[in-house]
């Protein structure tokens, strides 16, 4: 399994994404109204994940990102040839603290002081880490690592600088 497939992987299985749906006098769901949500309830519009990426890796010798093959509006990941794959998942309505797989890996913190879960080894690889930072009201970035080799130490390192710098380039 390559490492590009097990960031791809990672970014997925912390994509899961929700159905909107409103109640029904008939006691049936029907979808949401198709018009647009308020600008507060999804402060991530209209920022681009690719976009956000490069420039949190601008001068790190990444190649331009590539959106990701589950979530290619939302995600984004570049492939560093010999060091590994860094990718970024923008998501309105999901909470930083959802889709942990293993909450005995994590640790809570902050990134220049926005709230922040890292949860080591999320798909169960050495090499990977990511970072979930919160974007308030209810909405996060995830940011992964996943090194062609190395331990899962240093992609929590590389990870943390990662997130250091995407911070500020998301909404406050």
């Amino acid at each position: 399994m390559t490492r590009r497939f097990v960031i791809l992987a990672c970014l997925a299985a912390l994509g899961c994404t929700l159905a909107a749906c409103d109640s029904s006098t008939d006691g049936s769901a029907k979808p949401a109204p198709s018009s647009s949500p308020a600008r507060s309830s999804t402060p991530l519009a209209g920022l681009d994940p690719c976009q956000t990426l490069d420039k949190a890796l601008a001068g790190q010798g990444f190649p331009p990102s590539e959106p990701s093959a589950a979530y290619p509006k939302q995600g984004c990941i570049a492939t560093k040839p010999t060091f590994g794959s860094a990718g970024l998942l923008l998501q309105d309505g999901r909470s930083y603290k959802d889709n942990i797989s293993d909450p005995s890996t994590t640790s809570t913190g902050d990134v220049n002081h926005r709230a922040a879960i890292l949860e080591r080894k999320p798909v169960d690889s050495v090499g990977d880490c990511v970072v979930d930072l919160e974007v308030k009201p209810k909405s996060r970035a995830v940011v992964g690592m996943s090194l062609s080799s190395g331990s899962t130490d240093q992609s929590c390192t590389s990870v943390r600088q990662l997130a250091e710098a995407a911070e500020p380039l998301l909404p406050k």
